[in-house]
């Protein structure tokens, strides 16, 4: 079944949209929007990727929130398309409690610096006429704020 193009990179832009959407919050189940053999860096399953998220999960209390831009989606065939895009990573601690939006809902923790700037790149496939991810590079810096740069240095996130 032939697929338009425009159907697909609108496909694969809504999967990168609620792989993001679930990074904020039940960060394992992003595993379920991969490929049975999907990879994501050296994670080569969707178990191994569900394993490696739920870890940060439990050990991540903060709020997470991450910005998509430049997204460019290059659809290779009926069944395959890749992507790559800019993500702005913000990242607070839950407090204060009571900060609150314009409309007078809570607004947990304060989001004023981005922590990263990094570079994505996305292979997805369909399978059985849905797409998934097939494979999702570790993210490629561009920008780390001095802190994190530290961090990274004194091994916290080794």
């Amino acid at each position: 079944m032939a697929t338009n193009e425009f159907e697909i990179h609108k496909q694969c832009e809504r999967l990168i949209y609620k792989f993001l959407k679930v990074l904020e919050g039940e960060q394992a189940k992003v595993a379920d929007l991969f490929a049975e053999e999907g990879q994501f860096a050296k994670f080569n399953s969707r178990e191994q990727i569900r394993e490696h998220f739920d870890h940060i999960e439990k050990v991540d209390h903060n709020v997470n929130v991450v910005l998509c831009s430049n997204l460019l989606i290059d659809v290779v065939d009926d069944d395959h398309a890749t992507a790559t895009h800019y993500c702005t990573h913000y990242v607070a601690d839950p407090e204060p409690e009571d900060l609150k939006d314009p409309s007078g809902n809570h607004v947990p923790g304060q989001l004023d610096t981005a922590r990263t700037l990094t570079r994505w790149s996305w292979e997805f496939k369909r399978i059985d006429d849905e797409w998934v991810i097939l494979k999702m590079n570790n993210p490629e810096p561009a920008l780390f704020r001095k802190d994190v740069i530290d961090e990274l240095k004194s091994g916290l996130y080794s």
